[in-house]
């Protein structure tokens, strides 16, 4: 961790917690032993698959049904993003649950178990019938899709690499983001000629079928179970003896959460989730307010998608370089371009103006969860600390849709929610950067 001057706990946490490992204890895997590679690499490759397939329970692959179930069941939209919102807020209490899972069972049989229930969940989803099947079909899909498989994917990255642990959260993301953009205008195709029931029916059969085996064939926990280091490298010489290994300091979730810097950045990822959620969620609404039809929306969030994988590749870079308040900052200074935009966006250079400062917010704070809170506070309880920290964001997402939405139904437009959205954003970035790094983990009552 020499290059990520990220705090103090970056240079002086060299204690591991685990238990002293030899040559003897360690497990066997010929995938590991023979790859032509470091084992992290194919980690990777398995991980980006499984954050990918979260795309089904993502708010830009359900906007795709919402008009669909609105038609067929005569329901209206508040209704549906009522269900949408209670549904993602539900499947967030159980993410940090989850996060505990993940620390004591590990990335392996968790991500099987996660990929398979999702897989399950996408096809029970062809059966809605009417607005409680839609609203437990919504708590199942957050839950399983936007939350966990996601969270055991980056977990799973940021067990494997330490140094270049952004970089490649980061690249991760980018492959997610540029699938993003093949993704949405195929499914919508779909959807058109086939119907909605057979969409998820495919997303079922694909997670059952291709997702799950290819994780539970690729996936390791961690690579001091093989006799490795995260990035590469054997844990032990010749003559058996384990290597001086600059191992983290590792805290536990409690621990955490009794510290300044643990409340100061989720309160920005969750203001970061909950508005830009909005701004997907009530992206045609949005347009129309100020005068663009449905296919220039579609057009600029396309655009959008592209600005953010670029911006998740340089957030990748930049968040093992920078402090990771500065990091935060960056990010409320994208969103709150993004909301004056949104609210006086009207020629076609703003258009691209409002994609470039939604993609960079979105890019940038994408890499965050899956690098900065692993630094801060070590890996063994990673699990347990990031699922708290998505737990807020999921809540976040739930809430996000409905100011919007009140702010449309009461107050005459979007502009509150917007107004809100300015001040909250450069209420979070003065205390991310005004916050302190804890300097070492609390001494035990």
């Amino acid at each position: 961790m020499d290059n990520l001057p990220l705090s103090p706990v970056a240079s002086t946490a060299h204690i591991c917690d685990t238990a002293p490992m030899t040559t003897e204890t360690l497990r066997q895997s010929d995938f590991v032993q023979r790859a032509p590679v470091f084992y992290g690499w194919v980690v990777w490759f398995a991980a980006t698959v499984g954050v990918i397939a979260t795309a089904p329970g993502q708010s830009f692959s359900v906007s795709l049904f919402i008009d669909h179930y609105i038609t067929d069941f005569g329901l209206d939209r508040t209704s549906v993003s009522g269900l949408y919102s209670i549904g993602t807020f539900i499947a967030a209490l159980a993410l940090t649950w989850v996060g505990r899972r993940i620390d004591r069972q590990g990335n392996r049989r968790m991500s099987i178990i996660i990929a398979g229930l999702f897989g399950v969940v996408l096809l029970a989803c062809s059966l809605v019938v009417g607005p409680f099947t839609i609203l437990i079909s919504f708590i199942a899909i957050r839950g399983l899709g936007q939350g966990s498989l996601g969270l055991v994917s980056t977990t799973a990255i940021a067990q494997w690499f330490q140094r270049r642990r952004g970089f490649m959260v980061g690249l991760s993301l980018v492959a997610f983001a540029l699938f993003q953009r093949i993704y949405l205008p195929w499914m919508q195709d779909y959807i058109t000629t086939y119907g909605w029931r057979a969409a998820w029916i495919l997303s079922g059969v694909t997670l059952l079928l291709l997702v799950t085996p290819l994780l539970g064939l690729l996936i390791r926990d961690r690579p001091e179970d093989f006799g490795l280091q995260p990035d590469g490298g054997p844990m032990f010489d010749d003559s058996g003896m384990a290597e001086d290994l600059p191992f983290e300091e590792n805290w536990t979730l409690s621990e955490a959460l009794r510290t300044p810097v643990m409340w100061a950045f989720t309160f920005g990822r969750v203001l970061v989730a909950a508005w830009g959620t909005a701004l997907i969620f009530h992206q045609i609404s949005i347009f129309a307010e100020q005068g663009f039809d449905a296919q220039v929306a579609t057009a600029t969030v396309g655009t959008a998608s592209i600005v953010t994988a670029i911006f998740t590749f340089i957030g990748g870079w930049l968040v093992d370089r920078i402090q990771p308040g500065v990091v935060i900052a960056l990010q409320m200074a994208g969103l709150i371009v993004a909301c004056i935009l949104a609210a006086t966006m009207n020629s076609d250079g703003l258009l691209f103006a409002y994609a470039l400062a939604f993609g960079a917010f979105m890019g940038i704070g994408s890499v965050f969860d899956g690098t900065v809170w692993v630094t801060l506070f070590g890996r063994q309880n990673q699990g347990a600390i990031r699922g708290f920290v998505t737990t807020s964001m999921v809540a976040g997402t739930s809430l996000g849709p409905v100011i919007f939405g009140f702010s449309f139904d009461n107050l005459g437009g979007y502009g509150p929610a917007i107004i809100l959205g300015i001040v909250l954003a450069a209420l979070a970035a003065a205390v991310a950067l005004l916050v302190r790094l804890p300097d070492q983990r609390p001494t035990p009552a």
